[in-house]
């Protein structure tokens, strides 16, 4: 196999794909002029604009999703998870079969738990499995396994970390999408909370259903590169791990009490919701405190706790800059009256019966345009709520349809594949034959659910 790390620079391997930047900007383009075509005036649009783009409420929820994905990210980087990542290497056999199904696997639980976590694990997994194959001379389809390593992204939105069930989980979310939607705000409940959505069992039949189809999937294409004569990857080499020295119990003190004091005042907090049983408690606040603890305490050294979140953050620049022209998109959306049109639109094509479809589809073809989870949330959310209720559609079951349309698309979608690239060596082309076979697996499976359950 030809690596993928070739002197050519990363950024022009992507020459053929618009930038996500490009593709925000243009989407704020395409919103502007709808609004101006359905009559709304160029002052109108402009303000509208620059309302949604300074949102503070939704500042903050960017703000939030930027530190999910670092402390996902840096939990990764744990020695405590490493080992585990290294127990899932041993577990990948010696077979493409194998090792593609058990690295989809343990991204897919990853990725469940946090996007960020199940982003980083895959990559490294995958990495990790390359690296053996090519210390020993073992035949391996390295763009497969990185494929399968990036395949957490199909379950993530369904998870404990789903943008839109963690949002509709939060006090005065409902009021907000009211006002955005025109709608009175005593139509729709006070919270969602994750028992009615990432809990419920119609979500645990379909994300299930998504993992197996995924393993399965990623078994399967094993086989048939097990059958064809490859040599072993030619990786791209690696940084020199750190030293590993023994630390002073002194130096542990402080990150352990501090990690240990953050997760007690989670637990605390979880036991004295009032919503406790159906898991109210987990919002965004509540998700960053508990990685942040977890964090502090399998770290336990500041100065490793600090590198590793050194090596996440310059994830999060898609977010911070990408955010806000979302959030500018949703307030030309609301301002103009676009999004009560679009509503309407979708209330016509849609029957009660097939509106899960419709959502599913439609999120995923959102999705390919805006690849934040929480972006298309606020551009797409109050447009779905509106529409659930006019149809008389349940709201756990319409935010789902959503998180499943948009999660499954991840597969198209080049902008969250970069950490993995850069950290597998490999080039899109490399993992894109794959990514779309699991993206046609889990689009069938999980329509066929949504019409049946």
């Amino acid at each position: 196999m030809k690596a993928a790390s070739e002197a050519q620079p990363q950024a022009d391997r992507f020459a053929w794909v618009p930038s996500p930047l490009a593709i925000a900007l243009g989407l704020t383009a395409v919103t502007a002029v709808a609004a101006l075509f359905l009559g709304a005036d160029i002052d109108t649009v402009a303000t509208s604009w620059r309302d949604g783009l300074w949102n503070r409420p939704l500042l903050v929820f960017a703000f939030q999703a930027a530190f999910m994905l670092v402390l996902g990210h840096a939990l990764a980087l744990t020695p405590t998870v490493d080992r585990i990542i290294g127990k899932a290497v041993d577990m990948t056999g010696t077979t493409n079969a194998r090792a593609a199904a058990t690295v989809a696997v343990v991204a897919c639980l990853a990725g469940w738990i946090n996007w960020g976590l199940g982003l980083i694990v895959g990559a490294v997994l995958a990495r990790k499995v390359g690296e053996r194959a090519q210390s020993r001379g073992l035949p391996l389809h390295y763009g497969l396994i990185g494929a399968a390593g990036y395949s957490g992204l199909m379950v993530w939105h369904g998870g404990l970390s789903g943008s839109a069930p963690i949002k509709v989980a939060e006090q005065g979310h409902f009021a907000d999408l009211a006002e955005i939607a025109g709608i009175p705000a005593a139509a729709l409940p006070d919270t969602l909370p994750l028992g009615l959505t990432v809990f419920s069992v119609h979500n645990f039949v379909v994300t299930g259903a998504l993992m197996v189809t995924i393993a399965v999937t990623a078994y399967l294409l094993g086989r048939k590169q097990d059958k064809k004569a490859l040599q072993g990857p030619n990786l791209p080499p690696t940084e020199a791990p750190l030293p590993k020295t023994p630390l002073a119990p002194h130096l542990r003190i402080l990150p352990t009490l501090f990690g240990v004091l953050l997760l007690v005042l989670a637990g605390r907090s979880a036991l004295s919701h009032p919503d406790a049983a159906r898991l109210g408690f987990i919002d965004p606040d509540w998700t960053n405190q508990t990685l942040l603890g977890l964090a502090f305490l399998l770290h336990g050294s500041l100065k490793r706790f600090l590198r590793a979140i050194d090596s996440a953050i310059g994830g999060t620049s898609g977010i911070l800059i990408q955010f806000p022209l979302y959030f500018g998109i949703m307030g030309i959306m609301s301002g103009t009256g676009l999004v009560e049109s679009l509503s309407m639109a979708m209330v016509r094509l849609s029957t009660p019966e097939t509106f899960e479809l419709w959502t599913v589809l439609s999120a995923g073809i959102v999705n390919v345009f805006v690849p934040s989870g929480g972006g298309q949330w606020a551009v797409q959310g109050p447009l779905l709520i509106r529409a659930a209720l006019d149809l008389g559609v349940p709201l756990d079951r319409t935010i789902l349809a959503m998180a499943y349309g948009d999660e499954i698309t991840n597969m198209l979608q080049p902008f969250w594949a970069l950490p993995l690239l850069g950290i597998t060596g490999l080039a899109a082309k490399d993992i894109l034959p794959y990514t779309v076979r699991f993206l046609g697996a889990g689009l069938a499976v999980c329509l066929l659910l949504t019409a049946l359950l």
